[in-house]
């Protein structure tokens, strides 16, 4: 690449600006609300049995939990059923996924650093961000917000955006299974 004057290596200001808007990943926003304290839902989280219920609640298998302090690790095996059809001729039936979030105190609520990786082909998808939960008058509001990054050439940024998809899916039936919980 050559920038400003013909120098090789030096890039000009709008296209490092169009590199790190491409490098930047796709944004993921989820908000809702439940009607019960932040650590009861902090509880259902760093919760074993309900990591491994949720796991099939997306029809995955969810082949190691551990909860150790702060920090919850979940290694399961994710189904791809439902992914665009463009990438469904390169992965098989399920990817491995590693989870892990690390909670801290926020407050009177709860911050959780969150880190969610799959190898796809030797290639990087990567999903980071963190959820806020916090109280509300009659419970608490749980917002998810992050990124979804795929090391891919060419295709990351729809892969990119597939990847957000599946995660708001996730999200969604979480949600459905926390208030199930908690009543």
């Amino acid at each position: 690449m050559t920038g400003a004057g013909g120098d090789p290596g030096i890039a000009s200001g709008a296209a490092l600006a169009t590199r790190a808007r491409e490098d930047e990943g796709v944004a993921i926003d989820f908000s809702a609300s439940y009607p019960a304290p932040p650590d009861a839902v902090l509880a259902l989280l760093t919760d074993e049995a309900f990591l491994r219920d949720r796991a099939a609640a997306l029809g995955g298998q969810a082949e190691e939990v551990t909860v150790a302090g702060p920090v919850s690790t979940v290694r399961l095996a994710a189904p791809t059923a439902g992914i665009p059809t463009v990438f469904a001729r390169f992965v098989g039936s399920s990817v491995a996924v590693v989870e892990s979030t690390t909670w801290t105190p926020d407050g009177a609520g709860h911050r959780g650093a969150l880190d969610v990786r799959a190898e796809v082909f030797g290639r990087t998808v990567r999903v980071t961000g963190e959820r806020l939960l916090t109280p509300t008058g009659d419970g608490t509001r749980s917002t998810v917000t992050g990124t979804a990054k795929v090391d891919a050439p060419l295709i990351g940024r729809q892969a990119e955006g597939a990847v957000s998809e599946l995660v708001a899916v996730v999200l969604r039936r979480e949600d459905e299974l926390l208030r199930r919980r908690l009543g």
